[in-house]
């Protein structure tokens, strides 16, 4: 019995899709936003609708109106970049009462869940704007706890950012004290993906000296080092912040000080400035014990970058049948995407793994395929440690040098004895 409909001649089933799947990861990260922006252009920026900000965009920026997003992108700008923004506007209130209204406009970014609106609107950017947001900001909305209860923006952003896997949501702190900004961060010392900062930051937006979150300035330095390096494998923390003028307070930080300000508040997975406009951030707020093992921000970028990226291209390989060429492809794909990590130091080494205990027959028949992939992540250096103490033996050397110099003095009244 033929294999195809019976046909008398020649036929050609031309198929030009590539065998190998190629895995890229984001050369730049997209920010995500979600605020109020009460004077914006209802038609340019409608209510609950996602919109694309480009920030080279001079009249579309204009018709965001006067308003903590304006000051965010200008921010942003300041840092020295071009970036889109995937933005949605949430309904601002028009109460009096200062936490009453506050309570209501976080109340629209948190939104709901289920409807995706607020922040939740986020993750239909990369299908109605192309944006897929590696990090989430809501300046102004995220540093207030009310009661002993975690802020419910921040909270909100850390799930998003978990529905999109290679994201993070990076957060202002309490600003009232460093105690406060780490009793905020404990609120947050289960999540790997989010980076809460202290304090807020001197800047100038062309009207002179204002205090603002320092969270725009922080996203934009991420944006900033994927450009220069091309991915998101490397720490952007230890740069100047170039749009900050100096922290709103103090942050002492003394170089081998363990009790200096900014290692007080690092340890506790918090971000800070010091010396000025440093970025002083290697963590995020994961500090429980059953994920510490994860807090540098640069590690578990590259672990989520790593694992977001395969999930596209290897699409391709759905539907197709389950056969030793088809499986030996798919090694070959992750094979190649590995091995350029470890050629661009994002890894140390790594190894796929076939193991026919995950794929019984049972399984196989299923249609499912299991394969394992193991690599480790190249470290940031964090802590530097140099020992000294004194080397007595070196007088030796010296003593002998000294003897060996006088000795070819070849003067008959300089005599050299043991």
């Amino acid at each position: 019995m033929a294999g195809t409909t019976d046909f008398v001649g020649v036929r050609v089933f031309s198929d030009l899709t590539s065998t190998v799947a190629k895995i890229d990861t984001r050369d730049s990260t997209v920010i995500g936003m979600a605020c109020p922006a009460p004077n914006a252009d209802v038609t340019a920026f409608p209510i609950d609708t996602l919109v694309r900000i480009s920030t080279d965009d001079a009249v579309q920026v204009a018709k965001l109106g006067a308003g903590i997003v304006l000051d965010a992108i200008n921010q942003i700008a300041s840092e020295g970049i071009v970036t889109d923004i995937a933005f949605i506007r949430t309904q601002h209130s028009v109460l009096t009462d200062p936490a009453a209204k506050l309570a209501e406009e976080a109340n629209a970014i948190v939104g709901s869940a289920a409807l995706k609106t607020g922040v939740w609107a986020l993750l239909d950017a990369k299908a109605q704007l192309g944006l897929e947001p590696g990090v989430i900001i809501a300046p102004g909305y995220t540093s207030q706890r009310t009661g002993d209860a975690a802020n419910a923006v921040a909270t909100a952003m850390s799930n998003v950012a978990s529905k999109i896997v290679d994201c993070l949501a990076i957060v202002d702190a309490t600003v009232t004290s460093r105690e406060a900004a780490v009793l905020y961060a404990a609120d947050f010392k289960t999540r790997l993906n989010v980076v809460a900062c202290y304090p807020q930051v001197i800047v100038n937006l062309g009207a002179g000296n204002v205090t603002r979150p320092m969270s725009p300035h922080v996203a934009a330095a991420m944006i900033r080092r994927d450009k220069e390096t091309g991915g998101p494998y490397k720490a952007f923390w230890n740069r100047p912040l170039r749009g900050v003028l100096a922290p709103s307070v103090p942050v002492s930080y003394i170089d081998g000080e363990i009790t200096s300000d900014a290692n007080f508040l690092n340890q506790a997975g918090v971000a800070t400035i010091i010396e000025g406009n440093l970025l002083w951030a290697p963590f995020t707020t994961a500090t429980d014990p059953t994920v510490i093992a994860w807090r540098s921000i640069k590690r578990i970028r590259t672990r989520r970058a790593a694992e977001k990226a395969v999930m596209r291209p290897l699409r391709q390989y759905l539907s197709e049948d389950i056969t030793p060429h088809m499986v030996s492809l798919i090694y070959r794909s992750l094979d190649q995407f590995l091995a350029d990590l470890v050629t661009l130091k994002a890894l140390i080494a790594y190894e796929l793994l076939w193991s026919s205990s995950m794929n019984p027959a049972t399984i196989l028949e299923a249609g499912a395929l299991r394969v394992k992939m193991r690599f480790a992540e190249t470290p940031d250096l964090v802590d530097l440690q140099i020992y000294s103490e004194p080397q007595p033996e070196a007088f030796d050397i010296l003593q002998a040098a000294i003897a060996a110099s006088l000795s070819q003095l070849g003067l008959s009244n300089v005599r050299v004895t043991a």
